[in-house]
C-alpha cells in the first residue's frame, strides 16, 4: 500500500516526523512524504521517502498534483494546518487541492489539527492572532472556518482528529459529517528514560505567543516567589516567535524586567534538540499556560515523552488530554501561584504523576498510533 503524506516536517520535533516514523516501523506501507522545498527536510531520516515538493505560495496546488501523477499512490493523507502553505490565501485554496486530488481518482485522508467553537471567535480572538478586529471581523473568520472545514468534510473520504473535543467542534459548529471523523490521539515520541536528578526550576517550551497565556504564569511565579522568598526555584522559558507576533516576545521580556526577577526568570530563545532534552530532563515540572486551546498540544506531548509532571491551564483540550492529579495538574489562570506551591510541597505526587505519564507515553508511542492509521488506510482501500 503506497501512501503519500503531504505535510510540513520542520522544525525538529514536528508531529509529522513521529507519526511518519511510526508508519515506517509498521512495515505495512510504502510511505512518501511531500514536504515544502526547504532542503533541511532531506536531513530527516527514518520517516519514509522525503520529497521536497511544494512552495509556500499558490503554486503548492500544481506542485502537489504534478508529483501525485508521477507517484500514483493508493492514498493521499493531508495534514491540515491553516498556515502550512503560507497564509490565509493559501489556506483558502486548500479545499481546491483536495477537490482536484479527488478528481484525479485518489482516496483522501485529512488530519485536522485545530478548531475552535464559533462562540470563541470574537474581537479578542482576532487580537490574539495579531490582527486588527476593525479590519478582520469575527464573522469573517467564522465564515472562513465554515468554508474550510465543511469543504474538507465534503471532499475527503476520512478525517482524523486528535481529541473528541475537536470532533465535537467541527461537527457541531461547522457542518462536518461525523461519520467520517475518526479520533486518534496524538503520538507521544519515545525518549530514553532519565535517571538523573532534577533541578529546582519550572520549564516552558513553546512559541512566545499571545494565546499561550505566559503572562498569567509569570504573574503566578512572581506571587509564588513573593510568598516563598527563600525558594530556590526558577522559571526557564525557551522557544521561538511566530512571524507577525514579535510584539508578544517584547511584552514577555518587559514583564520579566518589570517583575524584578531577572535572576529567577530566564528566557533562552530558540533552542536545538540537544538543549531541549537537557532542559526537559532536569526540570522539576513543565508548565503549559494558555488562554486559548485550539487543538491537542504539541508542547504537551513533548513533555509527556520525557515523563514530566505538567501544569497546564484548565481549558479546552487540556481537560481531555490531562487527567488532573494523575497525568498532570490543571489550574485556573489566576491560580498559578497556588499550582507552583502545591507541586513544590508535594514531591511524592509529582513522582507519581511522572510514573503515570511514562505509562501514557508507552501507550501512545509512534508505532502503536501508526497501527491505528494503518487500520483506517486498509478500511479505505477495501471500500468499493
Amino acid at each position: 500500500m503506497k501512501v503519500v503524506f503531504v505535510t510540513g516536517m520542520l522544525p525538529s520535533g514536528h508531529y509529522s516526523q513521529y507519526i511518519a516514523h511510526g508508519l515506517v516501523e509498521t512495515k505495512k506501507v510504502e510511505l512518501l512524504v511531500y514536504t515544502d522545498k526547504d532542503e533541511k527536510n532531506l536531513i530527516i531520516k527514518g520517516c519514509g521517502q522525503i520529497i521536497p515538493v511544494w512552495s509556500k505560495s499558490f503554486k503548492f496546488i500544481f506542485e502537489v498534483l504534478k508529483q501525485l501523477r508521477q507517484d500514483k499512490p493508493d492514498i493521499v493523507h493531508f495534514q491540515h494546518e491553516l498556515n502550512m502553505y503560507g497564509g490565509m490565501f493559501t489556506a483558502a485554496l486548500f479545499p481546491l487541492l483536495l477537490l482536484l486530488t479527488k478528481l484525479l481518482g485518489y482516496k483522501i485522508v485529512v488530519t485536522v489539527h485545530a478548531a475552535v467553537f464559533k462562540k470563541q471567535i470574537d474581537d479578542e480572538f482576532v487580537r490574539i492572532f495579531n490582527q486588527n478586529p476593525k479590519i478582520i471581523r469575527p464573522f469573517m473568520l467564522k465564515t472562513f472556518f465554515s468554508y474550510v472545514y465543511h469543504s474538507i468534510s465534503l471532499i475527503s473520504n476520512i478525517m482524523i482528529v486528535h481529541t473528541h473535543l475537536t470532533k465535537k467542534i467541527i461537527t457541531q459548529d461547522y457542518g462536518v459529517d461525523g461519520t467520517k471523523v475518526h479520533v486518534i490521539p496524538a503520538v507521544i515520541p519515545e525518549k530514553k528514560p532519565y535517571t538523573g536528578k532534577t533541578d529546582p526550576y519550572f520549564f516552558y517550551f513553546g512559541y512566545m505567543a499571545r494565546r499561550k497565556g505566559l503572562g498569567y504564569a509569570l504573574d503566578g511565579f512572581k506571587k509564588y516567589i513573593e510568598t516563598n522568598p527563600k525558594s530556590k526555584f526558577k522559571l526557564i522559558l525557551a522557544g521561538g516567535v511566530i512571524k507577525g507576533q514579535e510584539d508578544s516576545l517584547r511584552e514577555i521580556t518587559d514583564m520579566i524586567t518589570k517583575s524584578g526577577l531577572e535572576q529567577r526568570i530566564v528566557y533562552k530563545g530558540f533552542i536545538e534538540e540537544k538543549a531541549q532534552d537537557d532542559l526537559y530532563h532536569k526540570a522539576y515540572c513543565v508548565i503549559i499556560p494558555a488562554v486559548l486551546s485550539m487543538g491537542s498540544s504539541g508542547p504537551l506531548y513533548h513533555a509527556n515523552s520525557y515523563g514530566k509532571c505538567i501544569i497546564a491551564t484548565k481549558i479546552g483540550h487540556y481537560l481531555e488530554d490531562i487527567d488532573d492529579g494523575k497525568t498532570g495538574i490543571l489550574t485556573d489562570n489566576d491560580k498559578w501561584d497556588q499550582a507552583f506551591d502545591m507541586v513544590v510541597n508535594n514531591p511524592s505526587q509529582v513522582k507519581q504523576i511522572e510514573k503515570n505519564t511514562m505509562q501514557k507515553a508507552t501507550d501512545r508511542k509512534p508505532i502503536t498510533i501508526a497501527r491505528q492509521y494503518n487500520s483506517i488506510y486498509s478500511q479505505l482501500i477495501n471500500r468499493n
